[in-house]
């Protein structure tokens, strides 16, 4: 993090001795772009090992599986990435940005199921759980430099992300009432926020004196930490707690199309 800071300031004390060296192009400070391409999880984000993961209850006088770690398996599939960005040029090489967008990536339930299945000397259990939806806003900092209609850039940026509540649930198939005995979180489901910080680099193209294309990859991290009441549904009475964290850290990597004014 204190890098990342230094970063940072290099970037701006190197605009400002910039702007004090000469002339700055007044045309063409502000550009808006939209951009949209896959989003790949990354590390334990999109590992899938349910018997690395599994939280067992305690004491149980058989092995029962509570929950799923998500800090060492957060099961996420190749999702998308959507986003709009607004930079404005302090100089030549150096602008500010404003990054705001959403990924989902789904969650790979099977690995789950049959394992559950298999702990439960094989009565179908079923896990489902919804889509991980992060939204996110933050502002940075980005280095240009232009080689005839190309550019190349390096942004830095940190901010603020939120994501739904990480629903889950155990389907009971094996039971016999209709509709089945689930195990799930039975409380609260607020949404969760962290702090997130991330990087780009960028290759464009200028169609135009105003018009660009170009191609971005970027790499984003944040940590939610939330906590779990799961208990079987209906009818439990006993409510197995624990704290968890979505370790979330993903390549976004797409196309953008740019406007400058």
């Amino acid at each position: 993090m204190r890098k990342l800071f230094y970063l940072i300031n290099l970037f701006v004390l190197s605009g400002f001795m910039y702007n004090t060296s000469g002339q700055i192009d007044k045309s063409n400070r502000l550009e808006i772009s939209i951009g949209g391409g896959l989003s790949l999880p990354i590390g334990s984000y999109g590992n899938k090992s349910p018997s690395k993961s599994a939280i067992y209850v305690a004491n149980a006088p058989l092995p029962t599986v509570k929950g799923f770690d998500k800090g060492k398996s957060g099961f996420a599939k190749t999702g998308f990435d959507y986003n709009i960005e607004v930079k404005y040029k302090l100089s030549s090489c150096l602008k500010l940005l404003l990054l705001s967008g959403t990924y989902s990536n789904q969650v790979e339930t099977a690995g789950m199921s049959d394992f559950l299945t298999n702990l439960n000397g094989y009565r179908e259990t079923k896990v489902v759980e919804n889509s991980y939806r992060i939204f996110y806003i933050t502002p940075g900092i980005g280095y240009y430099y232009s080689l005839n209609k190309l550019n190349f850039g390096l942004d830095l940026f940190m901010g603020y992300s939120m994501t739904e509540f990480p629903y889950y649930k155990f389907v009971l198939l094996y039971t016999t009432v209709d509709p089945p005995i689930i195990f799930a979180h039975d409380g609260p489901e607020p949404n969760l926020n962290a702090f997130t910080l991330g990087s780009s680099l960028s290759a464009t193209y200028n169609l135009t004196d105003r018009f660009k294309v170009g191609v971005v990859v970027s790499y984003q991290r944040a940590n939610f930490s939330y906590h779990v009441s799961p208990r079987s549904i209906p009818g439990g009475d006993a409510v197995y707690d624990y704290t968890d964290i979505l370790k979330v850290r993903v390549i976004n990597t797409g196309v953008m199309l740019g406007f400058s004014f």
